[in-house]
């Protein structure tokens, strides 16, 4: 592959585009391994470099992001392609801290609801997790062993902070309450039975 590119970054980063990707090196190595625009970069080189440069450091790096919080898979993965990591880099780092549970989705998801689900619904609880890239199953998974008769509690207690009373209420203001609920992610059966409860 043909070296097309050699980009300053910040702090002493270079990125190096080729035909085919981009990674990041930092100066001192791009003059250690003899890389300038327009030459060849074959193939023994690449693996070489990768062996003994990139893949420790996109490992390190993956470390250090997850030290500093918890991700998904998905979200370790951009960060890493978002820091120029092409992807058989960011498979080997991924694979690595895999193996040894630093990232697991069903944890994140299960701490995730467990946080979070005080002040949300399981509506609003899947849809940040499918937005963190958590997959449906493991989502549903972890849904299913957080919750037991959990949305139940949280309803009543969105109708004592809204001061449901049934019998002094108007239809409008029953009405008002019930579509409060609908939006906040709750099924109709479980607002139904909550408000005819009370």
């Amino acid at each position: 592959m043909r070296i097309t590119e050699i980009k300053q970054e910040k702090k002493g980063k270079l990125l190096i585009r080729t035909d085919e990707m981009v990674f990041p090196l930092y100066e001192k190595e791009v003059a250690a391994w003899h890389l300038t625009e327009g030459n060849e970069l074959d193939a023994e080189t690449w693996d070489r470099l990768c062996r003994e440069v990139l893949q420790k450091r996109v490992i390190r790096r993956a470390m250090f992001l997850l030290e500093k919080m918890d991700r998904t898979e998905y979200q370790l993965r951009k960060k890493l392609r978002d820091n120029h990591y092409p992807e058989e880099l960011v498979d080997v780092a991924v694979d690595y801290v895999k193996s040894y549970h630093y990232i697991d989705d069903l944890r994140y998801a299960e701490n995730y609801i467990r946080f979070h689900q005080s002040d949300k619904s399981r509506l609003q609880l899947k849809a940040a997790l499918q937005q963190r890239g958590v997959p449906a199953d493991l989502a549903e998974q972890a849904m299913e062993e957080a919750y037991e008769d959990h949305e139940e509690e949280m309803i009543r207690k969105l109708l004592l902070r809204k001061q449901y009373d049934p019998e002094h209420m108007d239809r409008e203001q029953k009405c008002r309450i019930y579509r409060y609920l609908l939006r906040k992610g709750f099924s109709n059966s479980q607002i139904m039975r909550q408000m005819d409860l009370t």
